[in-house]
């Protein structure tokens, strides 16, 4: 699955409600505001280029100067520390931005001013803003993607449902929030990769708290079940896939035990998204079978199996020594 490239503009770093805490101003550049694009959610300090290593400053980066970078420029003429600060400012990153209250000399001002570099200054400490930046741009810039499917949080399990349109998705999850599990999305997941969480999904914005029945309409969870049965996200550590039951859902399971007989102790099936591998079942959907029930159970065993319990393994292991035992028993009773 590939992750759409993802891109956000200086101009969200000044105005976005949830960096209103970092104070940030536009000291300089401002025509650069809608022009200039972070493309990379690292920050970055430029010691090295400031010390005149240009190749260290990484595209798309947001730069940050605290006190450390001011005191060592402060070591140096004040012409020929205005000249490094220059220097990075005509590599044309996206922005610079500076902490503690601090600001660079009318020249580089003036410089960022022409080149349309917004330079953008903060009152709070570096490590306030680099950990608010850090934490937004995260959040923004993490690669994502948008499946078709429904995402459950069962057991506090993150459980994606994935399968063919009008197969039963829907239901499922309303049959689970019936059972006192939240839903996440319906219809339409989006997920993406984090660095700190993993694979994290949410609903669209437009679809948040809502369920979809064919031949009912559409419901608003949070009316029908109060707060509790929704959820606004969630890491994705499951997907459960229904299959039609058929000669090809046969195959599918005949496959899967033969997978578990030959390595009970790994996971004999997964689905990447996003470059990562998650458990996964295939779930065969007949008349008479409790997909609820079973998207528990599915649950109940992938959160043993994270505690070093599995049952496959398991009973293979208990049938070897029971083998093994009347092998001995059998050579025993020939030597007498």
């Amino acid at each position: 699955m590939n992750a759409n490239a993802r891109s956000i503009s200086v101009r969200t770093l000044f105005e976005d409600e949830r960096l209103r805490a970092m104070h940030l101003e536009v000291a300089a550049g401002a025509a650069g505001l809608d022009r200039r694009w972070v493309t990379n959610p690292r920050l970055q300090k430029p010691g090295l280029a400031l010390a005149g290593y240009l190749p260290y400053v990484k595209p798309g980066r947001v730069q940050i100067l605290g006190e450390s970078e001011y005191a060592y420029l402060a070591t140096m003429d004040p012409g020929e520390a205005a000249s490094r600060l220059i220097r990075l400012v005509e590599l044309e990153v996206p922005c610079i931005v500076s902490a503690k209250g601090l600001r660079p000399s009318d020249e580089v001002l003036r410089r960022s001013d022409e080149l349309e570099v917004p330079f953008l200054a903060s009152a709070i400490r570096t490590s306030d803003l680099i950990g608010g930046l850090s934490a937004f741009l995260e959040e923004e810039l993490a690669p994502r993607v948008q499946l078709h499917g429904v995402l459950v949080d069962v057991f506090s399990l993150g459980t994606l449902i994935v399968g063919d349109a009008g197969i039963g998705k829907s239901e499922c999850a309303l049959e689970l929030v019936y059972r006192g599990h939240r839903l996440v999305a319906d219809d339409l997941v989006v997920i993406r990769r984090t660095h700190a969480h993993g694979l994290v999904g949410s609903p669209h914005e437009l679809l948040e708290n809502y369920l979809e029945l064919r031949g009912v309409g559409i419901i608003d969870l949070r009316n029908h079940f109060g707060m509790t049965a929704t959820s606004p996200s969630i890491p994705v550590s499951l997907v459960i896939r229904l299959v039609k039951l058929g000669p090809d859902s046969r195959k599918l399971e005949q496959k899967w035990r033969e997978q578990v007989m030959e390595n009970p102790h790994s996971w004999p099936t997964t689905e990447e998204i996003l470059g990562i591998e998650i458990p996964l079942y295939t779930m065969v959907v007949a008349p008479g079978r409790d997909l609820a029930i079973m998207v528990e159970t599915a649950v109940r065993k992938c959160l043993l199996a994270q505690r070093g319990i599995q049952d496959e393994r398991d009973f293979l292991e208990a049938i070897n020594d029971i083998a093994a035992r009347r092998g001995i028993d059998t050579d025993e009773g020939s030597d007498g």
